[in-house]
């Protein structure tokens, strides 16, 4: 059945793929002695995508049409025609039923403003900033940067809600940071980071991913103007190799760790350690050594160093992002006993950008069937609990911009 869902159908498809997406982050790892991830999320499946969903929940926004982002992957860009306004908190009962069900502390993504402020067409702003007597130049940053701060408010009200309701840990997720490489913009990702969080009282990350060629250094040292955010996680594996070592000739994709470093950055920091755009794994051995050179070129300790996958691993198979999955809860272990002596995980692991989607759930047959390109891989399988919503409807209300499946 691909059309004709009810509304309870739906309902219960999007709460069936969350439990499988927390037991996918909880049994992670399954042969090891501590399997499973610290901090989880529910893979996003209750969303359409993480530009559509708040978008369609945001006052001042109309769609225009669908845009290309990657490989075959699209997305509706809307256009903001009036001063942007809170109309719902478009998490809420997504957090309250990953709260419900996970056993692990949940790490909420939401999107932020700079990223929504890229994605978008700016028209009511360039409007109103195209009046004045500024270079054009000017008057574009004008526009983006009043936008920005405008919509990171109304985000903090969406924050704000969620930490009324018990969430603790808060990533917004900004693929867009790089975008505009200007000092005035790279400021701006730091402001509305601040402004998003200002007066609130939580665990306040940042993930950013797809960098330009040369890297993150466009953000520094900027970006630590974002005095709230205790942690940065971003994407390295996808510009390294596949070879084991810790010199800077065999991790030239974690070249960008020493700008932290360099500026005295002593918070915690997350760091990709698979590449989620191909199939391709790397050995323990080479995920271990990627992390025992962020150690090696930071100066921080173990416990400092959160242990993730690049981004979001929505473009992988359920097999394939298992896989991915278990390399991020086994290093911690591995690096533990080689960099310490001794047998514990002074690493925290977490899920990578803010999408773990699973797109193909559902259209791939026997999920634990052997797979071409490895051994048989036994996912596991989500529990269906008194109160879970699976035995007779849901908890999670499907609103505007969540009713894709």
């Amino acid at each position: 059945k691909r059309s004709g869902f009810t509304d309870e159908e739906r309902r219960r498809i999007v709460e069936f793929s969350m439990l499988y997406a927390i037991a996918m982050q909880e049994k992670a790892g399954e042969h090891l002695r501590e399997p499973g991830l610290d901090l989880v999320w529910s893979g996003e499946q209750a969303r359409t995508e993480m530009y559509e969903t708040p978008v369609s929940n945001i006052k001042g926004f109309e769609f225009l049409g669908r845009v290309r982002s990657f490989d075959n992957k699209y997305w509706r860009e809307a256009s903001v025609r009036r001063k942007p306004a809170y109309l719902r908190d478009y998490h809420l009962d997504e957090f309250l039923y990953t709260k419900s069900h996970a056993r692990r502390r949940p790490k909420i993504p939401v999107t932020d403003a700079i990223t929504i402020v890229a994605w978008s067409d700016h028209y009511y702003y360039t409007r109103k900033w195209g009046r004045r007597s500024l270079p054009p130049a000017a008057k574009r940053f004008s526009a983006r940067r009043e936008m920005t701060l405008e919509l990171a408010g109304v985000i903090r009200r969406v924050v704000r809600d969620l930490i009324r309701r018990g969430a603790r840990e808060i990533q917004l997720d900004s693929p867009a940071a790089t975008q505009y490489q200007t000092v005035e913009d790279a400021k701006l990702v730091a402001e509305s980071f601040n402004e998003t969080t200002r007066g609130l009282d939580g665990t306040f990350s940042l993930h950013s991913c797809f960098p330009p060629k040369y890297g993150y250094g466009i953000l520094f040292p900027h970006l630590l103007e974002a005095k709230n955010c205790s942690r940065f996680s971003f994407e390295y594996a996808n510009r390294d190799g596949y070879a084991v070592g810790v010199d800077d000739g065999r991790r030239v994709g974690y070249e960008d760790l020493k700008l932290f470093r360099d500026y005295g950055y002593e918070k915690e920091l997350g760091v990709g350690v698979v590449h989620v755009h191909t199939d391709r794994l790397p050995t323990l051995a080479a995920v271990r050594d990627r992390i025992l050179y962020a150690q090696k070129v930071t100066d921080l300790p173990p416990e400092k160093i959160f242990v993730n996958p690049d981004c979001g691993l929505r473009t992988r198979s359920p097999e394939v992002a298992y896989a991915m999955l278990g390399l991020v809860a086994a290093v911690p272990e591995d690096a533990g006993a080689r960099s310490h002596g001794r047998t514990r995980r002074p690493l925290h692991m977490e899920p990578g950008g803010g999408d773990t989607r699973l797109h193909r759930l559902g259209n791939r047959g026997r999920l634990d069937r052997p797979d071409s390109r490895g051994p048989l891989l036994h996912l596991p399988r989500p529990e269906v609990r008194q109160g879970s919503g699976m035995e007779r409807g849901g908890g999670v209300r499907l609103g505007e911009g969540q009713e894709n499946l």
